[in-house]
C-alpha cells in the first residue's frame, strides 16, 4: 500500500502518440488514480479521454516522481507541469491562458466532479482491497461446496402443464395489448374494454393469475422443501423469496425446471458468502467471469451459469446490502486468521477488526481469531465483554480477589452462552479469556444470512484449515451446511400436498 506522507507525481500518456497530456499528483497507487479520471474526468481531459474511447483506446499513467514527501507535493507538480507544458500540448494548460487548473476556483460543477472522482477512485481501492482477499480465500478453499449430490426432484405433469398454460397466457397477452377505441356501426366510437375482445383479455389475465398463484405456491414449497433443516427463520427461511417468481423463467422442458428449481437452495447458502466477496470486489456475479473464477468445479460452473442465462436473473444478483456486508466480514476474518499467509489489505483493517468483535460477541470466535482481534486491539477482552466489574467490586469492596466472580457463579451458575447474557460477559471477563470455539459453527442460530455464514466456515472445514479441530466436529459442520440445499422429509411432505392440490385444480 502507498504510504499516506509521501506521493507520487504521474502523467498521462496519449497510446498513440507516447506524448504526455496531462501531469497530477496523487497518495494513492496510480492505477486508482487512473480509475478516477476514467470514471469522473475533468472537463478539459474528458474530450481527450472520449476522442480515445472512440478508438477503443485509454490514457496510460505513469510515474514521473515518486516518494515525493507529502508537502513538497504541490511544488513538484508545478515545476512537472511547467516542464512538460513548454515542450507539448499539456491538457493542465489550454491556451497557455487558464493556468493550472487546481488551481483555480472551483466551480460547482467542478466541485461535484472532483468529488464523483475522489468517490470513484475510493470504490476503486477498497474493490481491489477486496479482490485480494476474494483470491486468497478462494485459492485457500477451491470455492463453494459443489451441487454435484443434489437430487433434481421431478416435476409433476400438472405442474408443467399449468406453467405451459401460464406462458400460453403471457405469450397471448403480450400480442394483444389493452387500450384503443371500436368504431361500431350505427353506435359510433365505444371502450376498447367493453368489447369482445375486452372480454377475451380479461379472461385471460384471469387464467394468467390463477396459474401463476398455483405456480408460486408450489415453486416456493419446492425451495423451502430443499431447507427445511432451517424452519423457523424469517424472510422465507434464508432463502429471501428466491423460490418464489421462478416460473417467470423460461424453461425449456421439465428437466431444465427440474434443475433449475433444486439448485435455488445451494445458491441461496452455499454460493451467497462468494457473491458477496464478488460484490465486494467488483465482481459481477452475472457475468461470465465470476463462473469461471468462483470455482474450477464443472457442476458448479454449470449450476452458476444456470442461473445467469435465466430470463428473470436476480438469484445470483438480487442482494441485500448490509447482510452481504457482514458475510464478506466475516469470511475476511476467517480468512485472516485460518489461512497461512494471509495477506490483509490496510484499507480493510477495521473492516475485520469490527467482524472480529463481532464473532467474538456472538461466542463464535475461534482461538486463532481471538488472538488475532487481540494483536489489533490489545484491549479487545474490554471491547467485546466491557470493563472487569467483578474484579472493580473486590477491589472496592475490599475483598480477596476472584471472589465476587465465585459468588456470581455459585449463586447463577457458569453455563450462559447467550451472546446477550450480562452473568455470562461478566465471568468471561473475569476468567480474562475470551469464550472459543473450535469452529464458528453457528449451529444454534437462525437469521436471514446465518446459512451463508455457516456455509463459509463449511468450506474452510473442507478445506482442512481449522487446525487441531476435532475431524467428526469438521464433517459435522459440513454436513449441517450441506443440509440446508438437500431435501428433507417435513418439506417434501408440504410440497406433496400442494402437487396434489395443483393436479385437482388441473383436473377441475
Amino acid at each position: 500500500m502507498t504510504d499516506s506522507s509521501t506521493g507520487t507525481i504521474y502523467a498521462l500518456i496519449d497510446p498513440r502518440t507516447e506524448a504526455v497530456r496531462y501531469v497530477g499528483q496523487t497518495a494513492k497507487p496510480i492505477e486508482v488514480r487512473l480509475a478516477g479520471h476514467l470514471a469522473a474526468p475533468a472537463p478539459l481531459v474528458k474530450g481527450w479521454i472520449e476522442e480515445l474511447a472512440v478508438e477503443g483506446r485509454r490514457p496510460e499513467i505513469t510515474p514521473i516522481r515518486e516518494h515525493v514527501p507529502a508537502g513538497e507535493l504541490d511544488l513538484a507538480e508545478r515545476e512537472e507541469i511547467a516542464l512538460h507544458a513548454a515542450s507539448g500540448d499539456l491538457l493542465n494548460v489550454a491556451s497557455n491562458a487558464v493556468g493550472n487548473a487546481k488551481r483555480r476556483k472551483a466551480s460547482r460543477e467542478e466541485v461535484k466532479r472532483r468529488e464523483a472522482e475522489e468517490k470513484a477512485m475510493d470504490l476503486s481501492w477498497r474493490q481491489a482491497s477486496w479482490r485480494l482477499v476474494a483470491d486468497q480465500v478462494r485459492a485457500a478453499t477451491g470455492g463453494p461446496m459443489s451441487p454435484s449430490e443434489i437430487p433434481a426432484r421431478r416435476i409433476p405433469e400438472a405442474v408443467w402443464e399449468t406453467y405451459q398454460s401460464y406462458r400460453e397466457a403471457e405469450d397471448w397477452l403480450g400480442r394483444h395489448p389493452s387500450g384503443g377505441y371500436l368504431l361500431i356501426p350505427g353506435v359510433g366510437l365505444t371502450a376498447a374494454e367493453d368489447s369482445p375482445e375486452a372480454q377475451e383479455r380479461q379472461e385471460i389475465r384471469q387464467l394468467r393469475q390463477r396459474c401463476a398463484d398455483g405456480l408460486e405456491d408450489f415453486m416456493r414449497t419446492f425451495s423451502r422443501s430443499f431447507s427445511a433443516v432451517d424452519d423457523g427463520e424469517r424472510y422465507g427461511d434464508g432463502m429471501f423469496g428466491r423460490g418464489d417468481d421462478a416460473y417467470k423463467v423460461a424453461f425449456a422442458d421439465p428437466s431444465h425446471m427440474e434443475r433449475y428449481l433444486s439448485l435455488i437452495p445451494w445458491a441461496a447458502r452455499s454460493l451467497d458468502p462468494w457473491v458477496a466477496l464478488a460484490d465486494a470486489a467488483g465482481i459481477d456475479s452475472r457475468d461470465a467471469a465470476f463462473a469461471e473464477w468462483v470455482s474450477d468445479d464443472p457442476d458448479t460452473r454449470a449450476a452458476v451459469k444456470l442461473f445467469q442465462d435465466a430470463v428473470t436473473p436476480g438469484y445470483l444478483g438480487r442482494r441485500y446490502d448490509q447482510w452481504d456486508t457482514d458475510i464478506a466480514s466475516f469470511t475476511l476474518a476467517l480468512g485472516a486468521a485460518h489461512i497461512p499467509g494471509f495477506v490483509v489489505p490496510e484499507l480493510l483493517r477495521s473492516d475485520l477488526r469490527e467482524s472480529l468483535v463481532k464473532v467474538a460477541k456472538d461466542r463464535q470466535a475461534t482461538g486463532e481469531m481471538c488472538k488475532l482481534l487481540q494483536e489489533i486491539d490489545p484491549k479487545a477482552l474490554d471491547t467485546v465483554y466491557g470493563k472487569d466489574r467483578l474484579a472493580i467490586a473486590d477491589a472496592e469492596l475490599g475483598l480477596p480477589a476472584g471472589l465476587a466472580a465465585q459468588v456470581i457463579a455459585k449463586v447463577f451458575g457458569t453455563d450462559h452462552r447467550g451472546p446477550d447474557s450480562e452473568i455470562g460477559k461478566l465471568l468471561q471477563r473475569n476468567a480474562g479469556a475470551f469464550h472459543t470455539p473450535a469452529v464458528p459453527g453457528y449451529a444454534d442460530w437462525s437469521g436471514v444470512h446465518i446459512p451463508a455464514m455457516r456455509s463459509a466456515v463449511a468450506c474452510f472445514c473442507a478445506a482442512g484449515l481449522f487446525d487441531g479441530a476435532d475431524g467428526d466436529l469438521l464433517e459435522a459442520t459440513i454436513e449441517r451446511s450441506k443440509r440446508t440445499w438437500m431435501p428433507g422429509g417435513r418439506g417434501l411432505q408440504a410440497l406433496e400436498e400442494v402437487e396434489r392440490n395443483l393436479q385437482a385444480k388441473r383436473a377441475a
